[in-house]
């Protein structure tokens, strides 16, 4: 199993493959869809070897590129049932600002709007994401928004959204996700990834983490 990141200025999206095939993790901004494509032919795959695209949550950020992406690929969209219905209604979302720097960079990002998507597949709280043709499970992590997910991979490395964050300077720090629609919960979510003992957490933001700062986030 291998995981790319597929890097821009605003977030990572991510493709993992396995011997059976390949998922995407979110999908970037939008206009990213050709970044994806391009990862994914490097990676000796066809469009049609994509089984599933998983957005760990319904920012404009993460699902920008998603529409041109199931288009090109036929993979279907999935997305936790709490985050659906703003996937739906795309559109401008209040960002809820955590610290200071998100504060300042909140009226710049506010502007993103969601593409309007209706979605294929609504993930429960806990779901194994082969049964949609993806790899590994899905848990919810909610806090950032009201349905973040995180994906737990065979090798127990993460995929984890923005339920966590790496920082600006130092990107392989964890640390709290900058916009949270409920910071306490997204406290209880980072201790929970921390729970698993990741090998690795990959993030939308930073990263990859490194270990000992994931583990240390079972003390908050």
């Amino acid at each position: 199993m291998t995981v790319y990141t597929v890097k821009n200025v605003a977030s990572s999206a991510f493709l993992v493959t396995d011997e059976k095939g390949a998922m995407i993790v979110d999908t970037g901004v939008a206009g990213r869809a050709p970044a994806m494509l391009e990862q994914i032919a490097d990676a000796s795959l066809r469009p049609a070897d994509i089984r599933l695209i998983v957005l760990t949550h319904h920012h404009a950020d993460h699902s920008g590129s998603a529409l041109e992406l199931r288009e090109a690929t036929g993979a279907p969209i999935a997305i936790h049932r709490d985050d659906a219905d703003q996937l739906r209604r795309g559109g401008r979302v209040d960002l809820q600002p955590t610290s200071l720097m998100p504060r300042l960079m909140k009226a710049m990002l506010a502007k993103a709007e969601i593409p309007a998507i209706e979605p294929d597949i609504i993930l429960d709280d806990e779901e194994n994401l082969t049964r949609f043709g993806g790899i590994g499970r899905s848990f919810v992590t909610p806090g950032h928004t009201p349905g973040s997910v995180c994906i737990l991979l065979p090798d127990n490395s993460i995929l984890a959204g923005d339920a966590l964050s790496g920082g600006l300077m130092r990107a392989r720090i964890a640390r709290k996700p900058m916009f949270a629609t409920d910071l306490d919960a997204a406290v209880r979510s980072m201790r929970a990834v921390a729970d698993h003992a990741p090998t690795a957490v990959y993030v939308g933001h930073g990263g990859p983490l490194a270990a000992p700062s994931v583990a240390a986030l079972k003390t908050l």
